[in-house]
């Protein structure tokens, strides 16, 4: 095998590495995404007819969401919830990297910058479970390439192909839709040979443009039928250097192998002999977008949290991508010591990331099983509210804060807070059915109020707490919960009738 086919067999078998952390626990560690599963599991048994929750919840089939969803729904009536989630995140990450190494190509760069494309996956977006992001990722990246094909023959084919791909994306997420819009305007822009020729173009990205203010007209009509105020602030800046953002590639928080893995992919390409051409200006449009949402972007607007961190999964793929393959010397500099170190720091960097995803996912698969034992434990089909105080998980980030809503994905309950609350989910609750368990409650558990929060609505509470629940916390219940299971640190107590202790609500 030459050395060129054996660096390749190396990197598919990293590639499949990474799709094997998706599937090594039962639920992989990403915060939201019970809520997600949730949503599947309504959603298919709405749309069958046969769902016990149509009394409080609806489809909401105008948001710009249900791109992300549509492949989950008939794979959910035959397999299991997160089985079906685990197949699309493994589908959308093969084709992530395999379109990044496409665009890679597409400009010019060298094939040993391939490896930058491997872990940003797994980043920031992957860890909070930002679902319709992730699987919007690789389809942002299609439009881009196919952008890129517009930009240099400028053909009607191609502008076409533009502006249905775009379609397709913006009922698939909007902050990657104007990304990928973003980075295909500039494109187009640094291609074009003068002003008429830009300006006439322009049309797929007029017609895009179009679009996206059709539906967020429709949106906005749409969520003003729901009695539920906008969150406040309406804006949240992030003001200051955002050094950070080089770590949000590989996670939620700063660390120090988090900073050592970008130094080494940040100085990796120069030390291989390799250059950034400033001739060739179509490898720049993605980076300097990207570059200017990590810089500029709020932390919050548009009712999404946390709109520029997730955006990091790109950063290195684009850094990639400016690097050209023939602004190295591959005499004497490609057989130098530093180019060999240069290759293997890449390598080596990639294995530590994967390394540490690998041990965080299989430390979580065991320390969540608590929880798994105890949803198929209890009766199947119940509304029951999650109480979680201590949201943190010993393998790393606040993976419990949504994890009670696996007993809604994967034993037809139904569980407070949910997702339904916000506009652009494709299950909301009834505009009279609104609980009065708001978001609020999903950070703020020590606040729950017997009467307030209509505790006589639930029969399960599902609670994590390492320590004891106060004795009255309960208080003002006529018959209080008692506790029926405990394991680890999960409790889940019951609502009992109080004239017989095993009648159900």
């Amino acid at each position: 095998m030459t050395p060129h086919r054996g660096m390749r067999a190396l990197f598919l078998a990293t590639v499949a590495w990474a799709v094997a952390i998706v599937w090594l626990a039962p639920h992989p560690p990403m915060i939201d995404l019970p809520q997600h599963a949730g949503q599947v599991a309504l959603l298919s048994q709405l749309l069958a007819g046969h769902s016990p929750w149509s009394h409080l919840v609806q489809p909401n089939l105008l948001t710009p969401y249900l791109g992300a969803f549509a492949p989950a729904l008939p794979l959910s009536y035959v397999l299991p919830v997160a089985t079906v989630l685990k197949i699309l995140l493994s589908v959308a990450y093969l084709a992530f990297v395999w379109l990044g190494v496409a665009l890679r190509r597409r400009f010019g760069a060298d094939a040993r910058l391939d490896w930058l494309c491997v872990p940003g996956f797994f980043g920031y977006a992957y860890e909070w479970g930002f679902l319709t992001f992730l699987l919007a990722a690789p389809i942002g990246l299609g439009l881009i390439l196919t952008a890129e094909r517009y930009a240099e023959k400028k053909s009607l084919a191609q502008g076409v192909a533009v502006a249905m791909l775009g379609v397709v994306l913006l009922w698939c997420h909007g902050l990657t839709f104007l990304f990928a819009c973003g980075v295909g305007v500039a494109l187009l822009w640094v291609r074009a040979q003068d002003w008429r020729e830009r300006l006439i173009s322009l049309w797929p990205y007029v017609v895009l443009g179009a679009a996206a203010i059709a539906m967020f007209i429709v949106l906005r009509r749409t969520a003003a039928s729901f009695p539920i105020p906008p969150t406040v602030p309406a804006v949240n800046w992030h003001f200051g250097l955002r050094y950070e953002i080089l770590a949000y590639s590989f996670g939620i928080r700063w660390s120090r192998w988090a900073a050592l893995a970008s130094l080494a992919f940040l100085v990796a390409p120069w030390l291989m002999g390799l250059r950034v051409d400033l001739r060739r200006a179509a490898a720049w449009p993605a980076f300097m977008v990207v570059g200017i949402i990590l810089a500029f972007v709020p932390h919050f607007v548009f009712e999404t949290t946390f709109a520029y961190q997730r955006f990091a999964m790109f950063l290195f793929p684009a850094y990639a991508w400016l690097f050209s393959s023939s602004g190295a010397d591959h005499g004497a500099r490609a057989a130098a010591w530093s180019g060999r170190v240069g290759v293997l720091l890449l390598v080596l960097a990639c294995w530590s990331v994967q390394a540490v995803n690998t041990a965080k996912t299989w430390r979580f698969a065991e320390e969540a099983a608590d929880f798994d034992a105890i949803a198929a434990a209890v009766e199947p089909g119940q509304r029951a509210l999650s109480l979680v105080f201590d949201r943190g998980s010993d393998a790393g980030a606040s993976y419990y804060t949504h994890y009670a809503v696996w007993y809604q994905a994967e034993h037809q309950g139904f569980v407070d807070f949910s997702f339904a609350w916000y506009s652009v989910l494709p299950v909301r609750f009834r505009p009279d059915a609104l609980p009065k368990v708001n978001p609020d409650m999903a950070w703020h558990p020590e606040r729950f109020d017997w009467k307030l929060h209509r505790g006589a609505d639930y029969r399960y509470f599902f609670v994590r707490r390492k320590s004891e629940l106060p004795a009255d916390f309960f208080k003002g219940a006529e018959c209080p919960p008692s506790m029926l299971l405990a394991r680890g640190t999960w409790q889940v107590f019951e609502r009992r009738d109080c004239s017989s202790a095993g009648a159900k609500r």
